[in-house]
């Protein structure tokens, strides 16, 4: 399936805006060990840097990460809309940006938490250890404008 939205983010220090997916159940445990597949995220004080993630416990009972970095050629990620999305299969998760794939990450066999259902979410987090705190220049509301979320069946 591919999982996409169109999104013009808010820009400033400290505000952590993202698009992202946790399994329906939790199956196999609490966080992460039923996994997570972050499509967007964007961190206050990097605008220019587009994070795609998948968080798991790998075939030793740790917890690992895996996914990729997507530098905007000009400007920041918030000057406009972007069309944020994943293609998952159960072999592959592959991340985009306005339709270019700019990583992905095979599913291995100890992977079994991205062979289940999984649901949206998309929200704006303020402050936290990634983002660190909103400054005097951050203005508030930080709004995350949503055009579309599409939902589409690969062939």
């Amino acid at each position: 399936e591919r999982f996409e939205a169109r999104i013009k983010l808010p820009a400033g220090d400290g505000l952590w805006p993202a698009f992202w997916m946790l399994p329906t159940d939790n199956v196999y445990g609490g966080w992460p060990t039923s996994g997570e597949i972050d499509i967007m995220e964007v961190i206050g004080n990097q605008e220019n840097m587009l994070h795609g993630t998948v968080h798991y416990v790998d075939a030793y009972n740790s917890y690992d990460f895996q996914g990729g970095t997507k530098a905007i050629s000009a400007g920041k990620y918030s000057d406009d809309f972007h069309v944020y999305s994943v293609e998952w299969t159960p072999e592959k998760i592959s991340w985009l940006v306005d339709d270019v794939v700019y990583d992905s990450v095979d599913i291995e066999a100890d992977m079994k938490e991205f062979l289940r259902e999984h649901y949206l979410i998309l929200n704006v987090a303020v402050g936290g250890n990634w983002p660190g705190n909103p400054d005097e220049s951050t203005v508030f509301p930080g709004r995350m404008s949503v055009d579309y979320v599409r939902v589409y069946k690969l062939q």
